[in-house]
Order: C-alpha cells, then structure tokens, then sequence
C-alpha cells in the first residue's frame, strides 16, 4: 500500500505529506501546525505554477481560488477558509528530504522510486508512439512507391508536411514528444486513407500531407495553445531501443 497517494500521476498533497512526515513522524503529537509547516517549507524558493500549485475553498467546501486567482467575485460564500497546496514530486521530494527524520527519509526514497517508475512509463509510451509513426511513414513510401514514386519523393513529401506542422524547420522525429509524434502519426494516416481511396498525382500526395500536418498544427495550438515549434527536443528515442 502507497504511503501517500500520488495526484495525476505527479502530484502530492502537503496536508497528507505533512500528516506522514510531521504529525505520524512524533508519534501522533501534532507538532508543528500545518499552516506554520507549509509557508515555512514554501519559502524555500518553491514557485507557484511551476513546484506547486493551490486550490482555495470556501465554508462549503466549493473551489472559490486556483492558484491565488479568485474564481469568483468576493462574497461571504466566495472567501477562502481552506487551502490546499499540491506539490510535485521534486518539490516533495525536497521537503521530505528538509525534515531531517525517519519518515522524510522514507518517502523520499518512496518519491524516487515513483518518479523512476513515472520516467520508465513515459519513455514506454513515447517509444511506443515513435514505432507506431514509423510504420505509418513505411506504408506512406509503399503507397508512392506503388504509383511509380521513388524513395526521395517519399523523403520530400514527408519532409513538406513536417515543415507545414513546425512552420519552418522540424525537429527530427527521434526528437519528438509524445504528443507531436502522435500528431505526426495521425496526419501521415490521414494522408494513406486518401491515397488508398483515391488515385492521386506525387504533387497532390504532397499537398495532401501538408494540409493534414497543418490541420495538426491547428489542433495543436487551438487546444494546448502552444505552438509545435514551442515543443523542446527530447532525448534521441533511438536510445531508448538500445
């Protein structure tokens, strides 16, 4: 059983850690108060939106505040009477580790294991991600390759629908993250199911792509509101299969 739960795959409550590392850590004495506890452990240079974030509630139990922003207009029923801070694992791991006792020691070593276990999961989906475009892009070479188009037109119709998504130069695919090599993948798809229904010129092939990348694109920004060239590279996923 998991000493303290993890929110959202990276998240950890401070009231639950401070009841696991401070009051459970005196044997049931209450010791330092939770409110006193967590200022004190913040002002160790954690940021808010980046270390940790907070939810504020008000009598009812209602969220009336995120992250200092009040939802609402102030009212009696609006005011905060509760806060609860949501920390990430680093920064968890961080406080356990200022506790300087047996129990911040154990969930700090308990936070490493989880943060490993987290890294594996999404290098695994990553790779996994990375595969699936690569088989994608085989069947889009088949398929000019099948109406008399050679490797390179290949090569530079992939490479036009990769500059329609990034607006200019495109990471290689081994750079990608997860999220933009699915992106990658669904516009290649879009780009078989086309070809596969309809006889098609190498220059409409072309087009076609760039519009489905660009389509991405748009999905993209409209609901993540970053841009794809926003995206850092990551890790060559080539590493990961070795």
């Amino acid at each position: 059983m998991e000493p303290i739960k993890i929110y959202q795959g990276n998240l950890v409550n401070a009231r639950e850690l401070h009841q696991y590392i401070v009051v459970e850590a005196k044997g049931g004495q209450k010791g330092e108060d939770f409110s006193n506890w967590i200022k004190r452990m913040l002002s160790y240079d954690f940021k808010l939106n980046v270390d940790y974030s907070t939810v504020g509630y008000n009598y009812k139990g209602e969220v009336v505040e995120e992250n200092g922003v009040a939802k609402f207009s102030e009212s009696d029923n609006q005011r905060v009477s509760k806060r609860d801070y949501f920390l990430t694992l680093g920064c968890a791991k961080q406080i356990a580790m200022l506790q300087n006792n047996d129990r911040g020691k154990d969930i700090r070593e308990y936070f490493i294991k989880c943060e490993t276990a987290l890294k594996e999961l999404y290098q695994n989906k990553r790779l996994e991600a990375f595969t699936k475009l690569e088989g994608t892009k085989d069947k889009l070479r088949e398929n000019i390759e099948a109406i008399g188009g050679s490797h390179a037109d290949y090569l530079q119709i992939d490479l036009a629908g990769r500059k329609v998504l990034f607006n200019g130069s495109p990471l290689p695919d081994n750079e990608l993250p997860t999220l933009l090599l699915k992106g990658r993948d669904f516009a290649t798809e879009m780009t078989n199911t086309r070809i596969m229904k309809n006889k098609h010129s190498l220059l409409d092939i072309e087009e076609l792509n760039k519009v489905h990348h660009g389509d991405i694109r748009k999905t993209i920004i409209d609901n993540i509101g970053d841009t794809p060239e926003s995206f850092p590279a990551e890790e060559d996923i080539k590493k990961l299969e070795e």
